[in-house]
């Protein structure tokens, strides 16, 4: 007979589902539809269940935005460990960063954002996750750049995370791989000299 869990290992699972079945509905019919009920059949729980451990659906909403930022910084991490940062990696680097920008937990975080603009109460809930999560992914961007960390490569990253985004939303309603591979190859083209530290040492 397996151990019997505690009631706090009982009340992390409990939590844990209610958390990914919230990023699966999202990520499935958006912000608007992302409803208790829904939640809760996803989840295979009772909305009591839901509202023993969060007080409303905002809140549940929010404790998914903290747990979406801080995987996806950490997914960075992950992604760019083995990729050295030089001219000769630009366009794998693009590559690397197009996967995480596509991937469910980046459109779970878009929707939230979205919704935070015409939401005061959600874009307030929302502000310290926010902050933190530019915080990390600067840390984690900074890490992955070494010496290349200037004004400029800022800048160029800003642009490239900017079209990406831009890119990402599109694929998912008109979806066209070579259109977007040979946007991206060109994009590493344009960003090569960012790469290059003897650019930045004339």
């Amino acid at each position: 007979m397996p151990p019997r869990r505690s009631q706090a290992e009982r009340r992390d699972e409990t939590v844990a589902r209610l958390l990914d079945a919230t990023e699966t509905v999202m990520a499935s019919v958006g912000y608007s539809r992302t409803t208790v009920a829904a939640i809760c059949a996803e989840a295979g729980l009772s909305q009591g269940a839901l509202f023993r451990h969060f007080p409303s659906r905002r809140a549940l909403l929010v404790a998914t935005a903290e747990r979406v930022a801080a995987r996806q910084t950490d997914e960075f991490a992950r992604e760019f460990t083995d990729v050295d940062p030089s001219r000769y990696t630009v366009y794998a680097a693009l590559l690397a960063l197009r996967r995480l920008v596509r991937s469910q937990s980046n459109q779970v975080w878009h929707e939230l954002i979205g919704a935070a603009r015409t939401d005061a109460d959600l874009r307030a809930e929302l502000g310290p996750a926010l902050r933190d999560y530019h915080r990390r992914t600067a840390i984690a961007a900074h890490s992955f750049a070494g010496d290349l960390w200037t004004e400029e490569f800022q800048g160029v990253l800003r642009i490239i995370i900017n079209y990406l985004d831009g890119e990402a939303a599109v694929a998912r309603v008109l979806p066209d791989q070579e259109r977007d591979d040979a946007t991206l190859r060109l994009l590493a083209e344009l960003a090569r000299p960012t790469f290059n530290p003897r650019e930045h040492q004339k």
